[in-house]
């Protein structure tokens, strides 16, 4: 609660800020879903409504230099947290410096993609599989980005230091006490490349590295590397994904893909995706189809149904799921 209460602090100050302009975005995600559990030898039915996620963000620049932002999150089963709050320095199109928590440049399918955007409801399990395993908090990092737009802007590229992936905004000591709540101690690095070669494709990449260690606690060094490759085609109405995300937690390796492929029609657009991933090298493997078709009544109404077909190589279990998803999504700034 405390630091919620620092973070609207600052906003306000933002606000009252003659050079700053204000805007506001945000969504809300209404689900329904049924699902099958296995119960021992029994398969049962589970089902029922939710307010998936409830996000407010407001953003705005000081000057012609700087921009800021902030994200609320109000998620199922989560304490209310602040997802997002950096602040953002334009030397150039080529070097923008930013500093705070935000989503690492990292997985495309991860944080890097909206929520409200997404052509599935659900990330896909490689994505959150990479989250896990990547010590990262809500697909998100503390730490310093620097990136930029060359060679006209057919390249894109981002470099963020980070701290120990795990550790909280409390990590840096503190002059009023001798012991710090997080003694984790460590640094995680981020580097990822886009190219634009022709409208509509985007190749991309990243890769990954961080380890940490608890003084207090002997053999307790975790090492954290992943790496990955995407190619998005999108243009007119043809919208098609692929992603490549492989990684090692402590010498455990782990790898999966997805690809999503959708074509809209007017206000609907079919989408299909398929995804598979280890989530312990040579284990056992785990894929998922999915079908849906999206609605788009308004710029801020989206209405989308999906079936997943579930299945694992060697127990097979009975676990496909039906979701459905009312999204509201707003922006007050006009384009």
């Amino acid at each position: 609660m405390k630091r919620i209460f620092f973070v609207i602090l600052i906003v306000a100050f933002l606000f009252t800020s003659v050079y700053s302009e204000v805007n506001f975005k945000g969504l809300v995600q209404n689900w329904f879903s049924i699902s099958s559990q296995m119960n021992g030898d029994t398969s049962d039915s589970i089902y029922g409504f939710s307010n998936k996620r409830i996000r407010f963000a407001p953003y705005g620049t000081l000057g012609r230099k700087i921009r800021w932002g902030v994200q609320f999150a109000f998620d199922k089963f989560a304490t209310p947290s602040v997802l997002d709050v950096y602040m953002e320095y334009f030397f150039s199109r080529e070097a923008m410096l930013k500093f705070g928590k935000f989503a690492p440049p990292g997985a495309k399918g991860a944080a890097l993609t909206s929520s409200g955007g997404l052509d599935l409801i659900e990330r896909s399990s490689i994505i959150q599989l990479w989250g896990g395993n990547s010590g990262l908090q809500g697909l998100r990092a503390f730490g310093a980005q620097l990136s930029g737009k060359l060679m006209e802007g057919k390249i894109y590229y981002a470099l963020m230091l980070s701290n120990a992936l795990t550790a909280r905004n409390n990590w840096m000591p503190s002059v009023k006490r001798l012991s710090t709540p997080n003694s984790s101690n460590g640094m995680g690095m981020w580097g990822r490349i886009e190219a634009y070669p022709v409208p509509g494709l985007q190749i991309g990449g990243f890769l990954g590295s961080g380890s940490e260690v608890d003084p207090a606690i002997v053999d307790s060094d975790v090492k954290r590397n992943s790496f990955g490759a995407n190619i998005i085609y999108k243009k007119n109405n043809i919208n098609l994904k692929f992603e490549y995300i492989g990684g090692k937690t402590n010498g455990i390796k782990y790898s999966g893909m997805y690809v999503v492929a959708g074509y809209r029609f007017n206000k609907l657009e079919p989408v299909i995706g398929f995804e598979s991933f280890t989530p312990i090298f040579e284990g056992e493997k785990y894929t998922n189809m999915s079908g849906g078709i999206n609605y788009f009544h308004s710029k801020s109404v989206k209405i989308q149904l999906n079936y997943v077909m579930r299945s694992e190589d060697i127990t097979s279990i009975d676990n496909d799921i039906i979701y459905a998803n009312f999204q509201y999504s707003f922006n007050s700034k006009k384009k």
